[in-house]
Formats: C-alpha cells, sequence, structure tokens
C-alpha cells in the first residue's frame, strides 16, 4: 500500500499516535526529543518541546490538555503553553526506569508501563492512574511495557513486554482490572518485538512490529488476517483517525539505524497514514486526571 500521507517530521523515537476526534487532528510523541507532535490534516505538523520526556499521554476533558506518562510519572500539560504539573512522581526515584506505552482503558482511566533502560537495572510495571495524583502498580516484573489496548466492550486487556516477544490477553474488570493469569494471545519471531497497538471496530486488533517494518492486524482469536508493509523498519505506535476513522496512522522511529539503514530508509521517523477499508474505535477520553 502507498501511504495516503508521509509527515517526514525525522522523529527519534516516535510514539503514542492518537486521534483527537474533538478537534480532528493527529497528536504524538517523540520520546528522545521530548516533543508534543500535531498535526491537523491539511496543515503543516507542529512540535512542541517538553519538560521530560514523555512515553504516552491521555485525552482529558479538556481539549487540549492531557495526562502524560512522562519520564518520571504522571503528569497534566498543556503543549501550547508550555504548562506541565507532576501530579504522580512514579519513577522519579528509580535510576533508570521511566515511564512508555499506554492507553485509557472503557472506564476512562489511564495506564502506563515503566520500563528498564538498562539491562541489569530494576524492573519496570504497569501502572493505573486513578486521579487526584494517586497511582499504583498493576503488573510487576517489565522490562518493556507495550501493546496496551482494550476489547470494544472492556472485557479484555492486551499487553506486551516487547523483550519477551509475546502480546499477552487478560480478563479484565472495569473495577479491580486484569483478572487472574494472562493467556498467550500472539507470539513475534526473534527480532520482531510487539509494539504499540489499536483495537478496530471488529475487535481485531492492529500492532506495529518493531524490527519486521510491519503493521500486522490480528484477529480475536490471535491468527494473523493481514500484514502491512512499511518502507521503515521500526514502526512504534498505531491508531486510527480522520473523520470517519479509517485512516491507519503509524508512528516510527530512527533510534539506533546504521548510516546504512538511514540511507535505506530515508522515512525513518515519519508519521505514515494509511487509507483502510476498516473502521477504528474513538479514543477514551480520560475522565480521572
Amino acid at each position: 500500500m502507498t501511504p495516503l500521507h508521509t509527515l517526514a517530521v525525522g522523529n527519534v523515537l516516535g510514539e503514542g499516535i492518537v486521534w483527537d476526534w474533538r478537534r480532528g487532528c493527529a497528536c504524538w510523541t517523540d520520546i528522545e526529543a521530548a516533543r508534543f507532535w500535531h498535526w491537523t490534516p491539511g496543515e503543516e505538523p507542529e512540535g512542541f518541546a517538553l519538560a521530560q520526556r514523555l512515553g504516552s499521554f491521555a485525552l482529558t476533558n479538556l481539549p487540549g490538555v492531557f495526562l502524560g506518562a512522562f519520564e518520571h510519572g504522571f503528569a497534566r500539560f498543556t503543549p501550547e503553553s508550555g504548562s506541565f504539573e507532576m501530579r504522580a512522581p512514579v519513577t522519579a526515584d528509580v535510576p533508570h526506569l521511566r515511564m512508555n506505552d499506554g492507553r485509557v482503558d472503557r472506564s476512562g482511566r489511564f495506564w502506563a508501563g515503566s520500563m528498564a533502560e538498562r539491562h541489569g537495572t530494576p524492573m519496570g510495571s504497569l501502572w493505573r492512574y486513578d486521579g487526584n495524583g494517586l497511582a499504583r502498580p498493576v503488573i510487576g516484573d517489565i522490562r518493556i511495557p507495550n501493546s496496551l489496548c482494550w476489547n470494544r466492550d472492556g472485557s479484555l486487556m492486551y499487553f506486551a513486554d516487547s523483550v519477551r516477544n509475546t502480546i499477552w490477553r487478560y480478563a479484565f474488570d472495569a473495577e479491580d482490572g486484569p483478572i487472574g493469569a494472562p493467556e498467550t494471545f500472539a507470539t513475534t519471531a526473534a527480532g520482531i518485538h510487539p509494539d504499540g497497538s489499536c483495537i478496530d471496530a471488529e475487535d481485531h486488533l492492529w500492532n506495529a512490529q518493531w524490527g519486521a517494518g510491519e503493521i500486522v492486524r490480528y484477529r480475536p482469536d490471535g491468527s494473523v488476517e493481514r500484514r502491512l508493509s512499511l518502507p521503515v523498519s521500526q514502526p512504534s505506535c498505531v491508531a486510527f483517525g480522520g473523520d470517519d476513522l479509517t485512516q491507519l496512522m503509524v508512528t516510527s522511529a530512527s533510534i539506533d539505524l546504521s548510516e546504512e539503514q538511514r540511507d535505506a530508509q530515508p522515512l525513518a521517523g515519519a508519521l505514515l497514514v494509511y487509507q483502510t477499508d476498516v473502521t477504528g474505535l474513538r479514543e477514551t477520553i480520560c475522565t480521572r486526571s
């Protein structure tokens, strides 16, 4: 497939793509550059400097104001004005940990994982932000948390530790969270790591596969429905956008690529947008920010 839009923004580690359906724009983060990106179709993308590296973020009840999983924890921020208010500094005192992938569940709570940036350092956890500055760890022993999303009715949670090459599926309760042990939903080959995911209106899971240069759409039973080949080897996150939610938006990264790889992948770090025959779901608003 040929991209409908190619935004060559040169992200070091583009991530966390979200379509703000109220404002008709895409938002994402370049984690390593500590920049927040905003793009309205038909206009040029804009980048805003951030106080800390931002792993993921949530839409809030106030358009333009976000709840973010920053390097040191959960914070409210407004990119255009530069305002930043740390609400729950869950990783600030733990060396070599930072926040990473996150998403809002169907009940309006923001979840995000902390990751270990070095081997042999403390492992990360999946955190739930409950509002009023309160956050708690729910799942531990995580190296690189990713693929966090929920099925349409919120009864299943999908989650991955990328270095373990596995996407797990948990039974999920709206009040208590994950229930019992997870089951394996999908696995990837060595050197291919499951990164960001989203769910479409048919309850299929779309996953960015870092190292493979592919987006894979999985059926609810975990079988592969289709693969989308990309001009970049490190896709990092996916979301549906556009007025009718039929456009698949893909962030990518240029981090750790050799000079030869960069020459072969001039679009590494770009935002790629594809027209699909599938409809996505609206991003849930965080109601506990």
